[in-house]
């Protein structure tokens, strides 16, 4: 181990230990953050990742980072928004390397704000990718699966906003109950298929997710957290973490399976309360920044 405790290993280690066999996964929304974090994890395992995003470019950077972590990048276009685009997807998937053994639902959008100030097209567009987007592709990857007698995985990428409805936040959250409702629903539908459902609930991560959040939101935010009285800690967690949780659950032995993963930040102590909510306005959003230039240059 590291002298760094904060440092973690490759996502990839996680499953060193496992008799893991080479397999095809998809992961959705894998042109950044999160998504690409789980893409280059899985890669490590010796993997064939099937990375799908609407970015084009963006996504070539995904499959450079699969391809010199020891994987085999499949970059597709994908827009889970739209069915036919999911069905030609995966179509293609299956014709050119057979179905996939595992799918990571990833893909999301989240936006600031009250209920009463929200727009139709931020309300449609959280539901049609978070909820919509997940289940299409569910949809076509378990068909595929139960169709070729696959023993394999499927995954949903939630939020502890669940647990604690998040202020200005509302719409989100709904969505990640649902899929939540939806993950718990499928295992016991595909109960004796061999194919395994899994949920990671993620706390407060840094990826791009937030990049997009104007100041004048998070403060909003931020106050409706207060005025409420609702303590929350928001240091965020890197998104190499939420690829050990998905490694972690997809090289389970098989007859095992991990039903709810929950990744969260360590709690830290501000003697200064007001310091915390400055800090945690740009963290996310500074970390995201530096890491997606880093990765420009």
């Amino acid at each position: 181990m590291s002298d760094d405790e904060s440092e973690l290993p490759p996502p990839g280690a996680w499953g060193q230990d496992t008799d893991v066999a080479p397999r095809v996964a998809v992961v959705t929304g894998a042109s950044a953050g999160i998504g690409r974090a789980i893409a280059v994890g899985l890669g490590e395992l010796g993997w064939t990742v099937a990375i799908g995003a609407r970015r084009a470019d963006r996504l070539a950077e995904t499959a450079a980072e699969v391809r010199a972590a020891g994987g085999t990048p499949w970059p597709h276009s994908l827009d889970v928004t739209d069915d036919a685009s999911v069905d030609a997807f995966f179509a293609d998937l299956e014709a050119e390397l057979g179905p996939a053994h595992a799918l990571v639902n990833n893909a999301g959008v989240g936006y600031l704000g009250a209920i009463a100030e929200t727009t139709t097209e931020r309300l449609r567009a959280a539901v049609d990718t978070n909820l919509l987007g997940a289940l299409y592709c569910t949809r076509a990857a378990t068909a595929a699966m139960l169709r070729a007698g696959i023993a394999g995985d499927v995954v949903f990428i939630s939020s502890d906003s669940i647990q604690q409805p998040y202020p200005h936040m509302l719409t989100y959250g709904a969505t990640k109950a649902a899929i939540e409702y939806i993950a718990a629903g499928l295992d016991v539908e595909l109960g004796g298929t061999g194919i395994r459902v899994t949920t990671v609930r993620l706390g407060p991560t840094v990826s791009e997710f937030n990049t997009t959040w104007t100041d004048e939101d998070m403060i909003a935010f931020m106050h409706a957290w207060e005025r409420l009285g609702i303590k929350q800690d928001f240091n965020y967690i890197p998104a190499e973490a939420v690829a050990h949780a998905v490694v972690t659950a997809l090289s389970a032995p098989r007859g095992t399976k991990v039903s709810l993963l929950s990744v969260r930040p360590e709690v830290t102590r501000s003697a200064d309360p007001r310091q915390m909510w400055a800090d945690a306005a740009d963290q996310g959003r500074s970390r995201a920044r530096a890491s997606r230039d880093a990765k420009g240059r």
